[in-house]
């Protein structure tokens, strides 16, 4: 991916959404992948592909839990393609349960 500004642009930063690794530039949504991908790691190469997509989706959510702790349920889930239920479930497996007034 290319990156351009237009001459007026000050600042010319990278968005607080990329992050650099090992010299790499990578966006929000591929670190997302990244992180689904990494969930994977372990599992069997011949388990369903059921199982392997719900392996991936819990992987990605709590990236966005970790990355983000105090953003709200709804918004992880909207980003995630998920439900809220998901998202609090996975909030519940990190020890991450918002105390709720």
């Amino acid at each position: 991916m290319t990156v351009s500004f237009r001459s007026d642009v000050e600042d010319t930063s990278l968005p607080s959404t990329w992050t650099e690794q090992e010299g790499e530039l990578y966006c929000l949504s591929c670190r997302r992948e990244m992180a689904g991908e990494a969930g994977l790691e372990g599992v069997r190469e011949d388990a369903p592909s059921q199982e392997r997509q719900q392996i991936r989706s819990k992987a990605r959510i709590e990236f966005e839990i970790k990355r983000d702790p105090t953003r709200p349920d709804n918004q992880i889930a909207k980003s995630c393609g998920t439900s809220i239920v998901s998202v609090r479930k996975a909030r519940e497996r990190l020890g991450l349960v918002e105390e709720r007034g």
